[in-house]
């Protein structure tokens, strides 16, 4: 260990002395095949043309998820499509980002968003004639634990929800698809284990005396049996001094592409098919007409639009809370590391899949003939920028990076230095220490908001590279056909509410980092920043007899402890200790009698002569009737308490 300590030490010496010491990177020098002629084409149209006084949509933020809905828009016939962007395009987060694409995700209806930008990015390049950078030699997600099997052997039944290729691989086809990972760390089958001690054993002369009768048969079962165990036992010893690759999921297709690029291709389609974009042009103000429409103010004029949409990054906040919104997203600080030429990775006949080690945390790719490593600490040792959201983004910052910081990362570094060796030798040229930005559940807020009319958001996006061109397109078809294309309900804008205060927010935008590599189980539930402020009046009377969900910011029960239950959450690919309590509940409820804690359900007042026939035909129950009423409103009891009868 100390070894590897005194090799890092001498590769940051090397580093930073060649750096200069300077903590802030004024520019990327990586993955920017095509910056020169992209930087000289968008200076070119930065406002050279006519200013627009109207517009259908301004789209607020020039990242890779503003030029995509531009660009969708554009291409779907929409006319007078404008975005904005206060400085230059691919500023904030996406001119830094490390370009990983996958089909993977572990939610079903956000596969169909991957899927979609993967898709574009495969022929963006021929349509707009700027290149992307786009590579796709696969990607492997390495399970080293047998809960990691379970999870990949899970994720292997949902493939069928979309048409995304993905396998369950053995070790011996992740070191195919990566040759550079540590032979050792390749755990060999239990049958290769097993044929291996076979082949210690003399079988031939004890076949030679033993005759086919009942005999035989018993020796060789003990034999078997006794071997099987030996085998066993080894396995066991290897798995538990080291961590071995026992599978891994391998999802050809993947890759990485060169954000930059992508996004000036994107602007370019945009441009082809009609969009305005205006750069620099900062926003100053927002003012919302009482036909519905807005007048969008910037240094340059004002543009009265028919929508705006917010895809401002990590501007977002600022941008919402000129109309009175507290969005809650939050930046935090994610670094990379990138080798000079690796021997090693040069003399490889095809480019390395991706690989993320999920037990060390780490995602690790081939850049140019080097890697490029990036990590995701602990909750307890990652770094949020809650400055921004107590005092705001500092006006200038637009393609600066934070200074970096390899303590933090240190113990994912020696990870990856015994799963890939030859990392103990490469110098290290580059430390990218940039902002991205989460929300508290780290999935993106995507849709109309609620409480004005024609305000649009995309923002919270933690992976906006690979959720860019899948995102574009749902918005643009929701915007042009007025409903969406399909159901991304768990990316709904709405589902924050005034309850989010900044300690939730930063709280769980903590957890969700730090357990961005963790086991995603069935039914998961997760503790930061709970409760909130909406806890019903019975809370405390039941919190410790029975276990809580989170349900928009409610803490409501679960299920409740009876003597010999096994308590607590305990979540699981098989059956949890929950599974036979749930179940006692539902007979108790079905064959006698049960009182629901519905506090978190919503509450809906109906009026009108009609109200009744509309209930009647929403509801499967019908309705009580009520007479000399006008009104009526369904109220749900609020003070539930579960009850078992005898």
């Amino acid at each position: 260990m100390s070894r590897i300590l005194n090799l890092i030490s001498i590769q940051l010496r090397k580093d930073f002395s060649a750096r200069g010491g300077i903590p802030r990177l004024p520019a990327r020098t990586i993955c920017c095949t095509a910056r020169k002629h992209a930087e000289e084409g968008d200076a070119a149209s930065a406002l050279g043309k006519r200013w627009k006084d109207t517009a259908d949509t301004v789209i607020i933020g020039g990242g890779c998820v503003g030029a995509s809905l531009a660009y969708h828009l554009a291409k779907g016939g929409v006319k007078d499509v404008v975005l904005l962007e206060k400085s230059e395009l691919t500023a904030g987060s996406t001119w830094h980002a490390a370009g990983l694409t996958t089909y993977y995700h572990p939610g079903i209806n956000l596969k169909k968003v991957h899927f979609d930008s993967i898709k574009l990015y495969e022929t963006l390049e021929a349509e707009t004639g700027q290149a992307v950078g786009f590579h796709q030699p696969g990607s492997v997600r390495i399970a080293s634990t047998a809960a990691r099997v379970d999870e990949m052997k899970y994720q292997m039944t949902r493939t069928h929800w979309h048409v995304t290729p993905q396998y369950l691989i053995g070790p011996e086809k992740v070191q195919e698809l990566f040759p550079l990972l540590n032979i050792d760390k390749v755990c060999m089958s239990q049958r290769q284990i097993t044929r291996r001690q076979f082949d210690k054993i003399n079988f031939g002369d004890f076949l030679s005396v033993c005759t086919r009768s009942f005999l035989w048969i018993v020796v060789l079962t003990i034999v078997f049996t006794l071997v099987f165990q030996v085998t066993l036992r080894i396995t066991q010893i290897q798995w538990k001094n080291s961590t071995p690759v026992l599978a891994g999921l391998y999802t050809p297709g993947d890759g990485h592409i060169d954000p930059y690029s992508l996004t000036m291709s994107l602007a370019a389609g945009a441009r082809m098919y009609g969009a305005q974009i205006y750069n620099p042009a900062p926003v100053t103000g927002l003012r919302p007409t009482a036909d519905g429409k807005w007048d969008i103010q910037t240094p340059h004029g004002t543009i009265r639009a028919n929508r705006i949409v917010n895809t401002a990054g990590f501007w977002a906040r600022e941008v919402g809370q000129m109309i009175g919104f507290q969005h809650p997203t939050i930046p935090v600080h994610h670094q990379y590391v990138v080798t000079a030429t690796v021997p090693e990775v040069k003399a490889l006949k095809k480019e390395l899949a991706v690989i993320r080690d999920l037990e060390g945390s780490y995602y690790l790719r081939q850049e140019r003939d080097g890697l490029l490593f990036g990590p995701y600490e602990k909750m307890e040792k990652m770094v949020l920028q809650d400055s921004w959201v107590r005092d705001g983004v500092p006006p200038g910052f637009g393609k600066e990076l934070f200074e970096s910081d390899l303590d933090r990362i240190m113990e994912h570094i020696e990870m990856a230095m015994e799963m890939v060796p030859v990392l103990k030798k490469a110098d290290i040229i580059n430390v990218v220490s940039g902002p991205i930005t989460y929300t508290p559940d780290l999935l993106p807020m995507v849709g109309p908001y609620q409480g004005v009319r024609n305000y649009w958001t995309a923002i919270g996006f933690g992976y906006g590279v690979i959720h860019a061109g899948g995102i574009g397109k749902f918005l643009s078809d929701w915007i042009r056909n007025g409903e969406p294309p399909y159901d991304l309900i768990e990316c709904d804008p709405n589902r924050y509410g005034k309850w989010t205060d900044v300690p939730f927010m930063c709280a769980k935008a903590r957890e969700s980092y730090g357990f961005n590599n963790v086991v995603g189980y069935p039914k998961e539930e997760r503790f930061a920043g709970r409760p909130t402020s909406r806890t019903s009046g019975i809370y405390e009377l039941l919190k410790d007899k029975c276990s809580m969900g989170f349900h928009a910011g409610w803490e409501q029960p679960h299920w409740f402890y009876k003597p010999g239950d096994d308590t607590g959450y305990k979540p699981s690919f098989r059956r949890t200790n929950w599974f036979g309590p749930v179940g006692r509940e539902c007979r108790l409820v079905m064959e006698k009698v049960g009182v629901i804690d519905l506090t978190p359900f919503g509450k809906f007042v109906v009026t009108g002569k009609d109200t009744l026939k509309l209930l009647d035909r929403l509801f499967a129950n019908t309705m009580p009737k009520v007479k000399h009423e006008r009104s009526l409103s369904q109220k749900v009891p609020q003070l539930v308490i579960p009850l078992s009868v005898k």
